[in-house]
């Protein structure tokens, strides 16, 4: 694989655009036919501002204590569409965000100095307001990211108008892939992966090593591989909301999994599209053991916001907290001046707030075994 072709399966790191404000009728919800977000998807220039807003940020946090939500996982539901044999997140029950008190959220971000978010879930295009959500979040500037299953995106299109990174689950085959997520789900996903790739997304499938997968990885290297994108993959942990929890029933062996990882990395080595940094791979590859993450990034430059407004330091730390600081009852800024900042944290298995931590700690091997 040549330097160009490698070049082409890894999603960007880094994004910004100047901040300004919101037109006064952007938030309304029922302008349902707005046009599409005009700011535009993120260039080349657009990864090098953000990288040295990322990096200034970065400094400021870890030399001088000032530290800022740059990078938002925003959680507008955790209702899904789907019912993954390996998921406990989901909730159909559970409240979502409100609209036009999300839309003021994402506008408090910009004003702190966010310049990256993600919609995850739950199922981010499950939530009514996700296509306001996004448009929003582009007209700020921001890096805007997606963590979706993929099938309903043929519904809403018009929220890739302002989506810079899209990530979609992707299990093994079909067959194998319907058997942890729904019968016809893999064609669904198949159909929002190529509709995001001809809009102009980068694009990476996603992978979940669990009992009933974890030996089909090659089959995702190739389908990645023929579509000119990257595959990711993380383990199927005993609890997604606490990373700490044993390995439940659907997880997958710990020696079929290190396997997997060690063969992934050989993969890597040789020019396959891979999308784990090697020094996540070797991270992740210590599940499900214990492994201090270095300089915890969460709480500091990065955190979660949930459904009900809770703001966490990621995904899966801190959320069985009642009384974390909700950025709906106290707003953007005071929740994060009083959110959790972790100092030992040890089960960190999302491949990308491992990259974050180790970014973070300003670790070069982190972007010279990309």
């Amino acid at each position: 694989m040549t330097t160009a072709e490698k070049s082409r399966h890894r999603l960007p790191l880094f994004s910004a655009t100047p901040l300004a404000s919101p037109p006064a009728d952007s938030g309304a919800v029922e302008h349902a036919n707005e046009p599409p977000s005009t700011t535009g998807r993120f260039r080349r220039k657009d990864y090098v501002k953000y990288g040295a807003r990322l990096a200034a940020g970065m400094v400021s946090s870890r030399v001088l204590g000032r530290h800022r939500p740059l990078m938002v996982n925003i959680e507008p539901t955790h209702r899904c569409n789907l019912d993954c044999t390996y998921c406990d997140k989901v909730d159909a029950s559970s409240p979502q965000m409100e609209t036009e008190a999300a839309l003021r959220m994402i506008d408090e971000l910009a004003e702190i100095g966010t310049i990256s978010v993600c919609f995850d879930g739950g199922e981010p295009l499950v939530h009514p307001g996700i296509e306001h959500f996004a448009k929003r979040a582009k007209f700020h500037g921001f890096r805007v990211s997606m963590s979706t299953n993929g099938l309903l995106i043929k519904r809403k299109p018009r929220v890739l108008d302002s989506v810079d990174v899209v990530k979609i689950s992707i299990d093994g085959p079909s067959d194998v892939h319907d058997r942890g997520r729904g019968a016809g789900s893999f064609e669904g996903a198949m159909e929002g992966v190529r509709l995001a790739v001809a809009a102009g997304c980068s694009v990476a499938i996603r992978m979940t090593l669990a009992e009933h997968n974890v030996e089909h990885y090659p089959r995702v290297i190739a389908l990645a591989k023929e579509l000119g994108i990257r595959a990711l993959f993380q383990p199927a942990i005993g609890n997604i909301m606490n990373g700490a929890d044993p390995p439940a029933e659907h997880s997958a062996s710990i020696l079929a999994y290190r396997a997997a990882i060690d063969d992934l990395k050989r993969r890597k080595s040789a020019g396959e599209p891979v999308g784990n940094e090697m020094l996540c791979l070797d991270h992740l590859r210590n599940w499900p053991e214990p492994k201090p993450v270095p300089f915890c990034s969460g709480g500091r430059i990065e955190v979660a916001i949930g459904p009900d407004g809770g703001m966490f330091p990621c995904g899966r730390t801190g959320r069985e907290d009642p009384n974390a600081p909700n950025v709906f009852e106290v707003g953007v800024k005071k929740a994060f001046d009083h959110v959790l900042r972790p100092t030992d944290c040890a089960n960190c298995w999302c491949t990308l707030t491992v990259a974050a931590c180790y970014l973070y700690r300003g670790d070069i091997r982190l972007l010279t075994s990309r």
